[in-house]
């Protein structure tokens, strides 16, 4: 009876040990280091209009970014990290403002840097990252990862400053500002994610409910900022027999708030009608080696609207889109991609629109090794002429480029 008795309690103290002892045997952080390095170098073999005067015929571009990932996969199943992308080119600080890029801050040393938590419910992501709908985005599908029409990694053109085609445009002032994420599991092919932000601003220390009162942010004071942005979009993936279907839709809305003094006015002018708000939606087909596709957007008034400045006027409203194909044939694939932005009030409340035609070929030497080669088609066509039009006269550029792709 001792023996049982002693055997019982022996048992007992085990079962109590067990939860401290399933915690020791969880594996700490690890580190990875990953990133890639993507440089080009381009010239301009034709041009026309008057954005073309005082500026280079050719130039070397590079973007290069160090992602360092942190993560573990605890006893229970939930896989706990953080990520953190810099910048490996030479940044300047973000409240230093060149003249050489008219007035706009230089970009920041940290692309993103977020934690999360994944479990088999979804994933919950907390920090600098992009909103639901621009991660869910898609484009018309591109040979490589240098080069393309919607969003290149690498773009050489002399027309209107700070204008590329994108269907994938920021809703506030910054990309990756400080947002909570959540990310569905996928099921049956479909998923979906929202986030919030609270503010239009990147994290860090200071005071919370702090106002953006940066240059970047807020250039001069006379631009509203973007709080309360709320962002949702789905996307779905499958197969059916020899096609392939990838495809999302989603939406951004954000409150505009306008600072007081000495940042800008009281607010009198912010209304509703004052919020930025974007919808987008795009979707690629597979056949063997053939791929086709591409992507639409809706942003309206992504600039700060005239009205704060007179009270009156028009918002600056924004229709993207792009088209194009894909043949890959083992290593090498070719694209040609197609975008169109159209931009209602661009100056004052004129209109302005701008094409941008790109041939791609790509070739893979090795895993996560691309060396590229295109030709660039830019014209810009502002309704806006001589001294109204602010933002950039008429311009048509050829741009012949090519490049090497590094990810690691």
């Amino acid at each position: 009876m001792k023996k049982i008795l002693l055997s019982t309690s022996t048992l007992y103290a085990v079962a109590l040990a067990a939860p401290a002892f399933a915690q020791t045997t969880n594996e700490p952080v690890k580190l990875g280091i990953g990133g890639y390095w993507n440089s080009a170098y381009g010239g301009m073999v034709s041009q026309s209009g008057a954005s073309k005067n005082g500026r280079r015929t050719d130039d070397i571009d590079t973007d290069a970014i160090l992602n360092f990932k942190g993560s573990t996969k605890l006893d229970n199943g939930i896989v706990v990290g953080a990520s953190v992308q810099i910048r490996a080119t030479d940044q300047q600080p973000t409240t230093n403002v060149d003249p050489a890029l008219n007035g706009q801050a230089t970009p920041d040393t940290i692309k993103r840097s977020y934690a999360y938590i994944r479990t088999d419910y979804g994933e919950i992501r907390i920090g600098d990252d992009d909103d639901a709908r621009r991660q869910k985005a898609m484009t018309a599908p591109v040979a490589g990862p240098l080069f393309g029409a919607n969003t290149p990694d690498l773009i050489f053109a002399n027309g209107s400053p700070g204008l590329t085609n994108t269907t994938m445009k920021k809703l506030e002032q910054e990309k990756r500002v400080s947002r909570l994420a959540y990310f569905t599991p996928t099921i049956a092919g479909f998923s979906f994610a929202v986030s919030y932000a609270p503010g239009g601003e990147k994290g860090g220390t200071g005071n919370a409910n702090a106002p953006t009162l940066t240059q970047t942010n807020n250039p001069a004071g006379t631009q509203g900022f973007v709080n309360n942005a709320v962002s949702a979009a789905g996307s779905y993936s499958g197969k059916f027999g020899d096609f392939g279907l990838d495809a999302y839709v989603g939406g951004s809305f954000g409150h505009r708030v306008q600072p007081g003094p000495p940042f800008g006015n009281n607010g009198a002018n912010v209304s509703g009608r004052n919020n930025p708000a974007a919808v987008s939606g795009g979707g690629v087909v597979t056949w063997g080696p053939f791929a086709f596709g591409g992507a639409y957007e809706y942003l309206y008034d992504r600039d700060a609207p005239q009205a704060f400045a007179g009270g009156t006027g028009n918002h600056q409203t924004r229709n993207t889109w792009d088209v194009g194909p894909r043949y890959t044939i083992g290593p090498f694939s070719t694209s040609v991609d197609w975008t169109r932005a159209i931009l209602q009030n661009r100056d004052g409340n004129s209109s302005a629109q701008n094409d941008v035609v790109s041939l791609v070929g790509d070739y893979v030497l090795g895993p996560g090794i691309d060396v590229g080669a295109a030709v660039d088609w830019t014209h810009y066509r502002p309704s806006a002429t001589g001294a109204a039009a602010i933002n950039g006269t008429s311009y048509t550029g050829v741009a012949l480029m090519a490049g090497l792709g590094i990810s690691f």
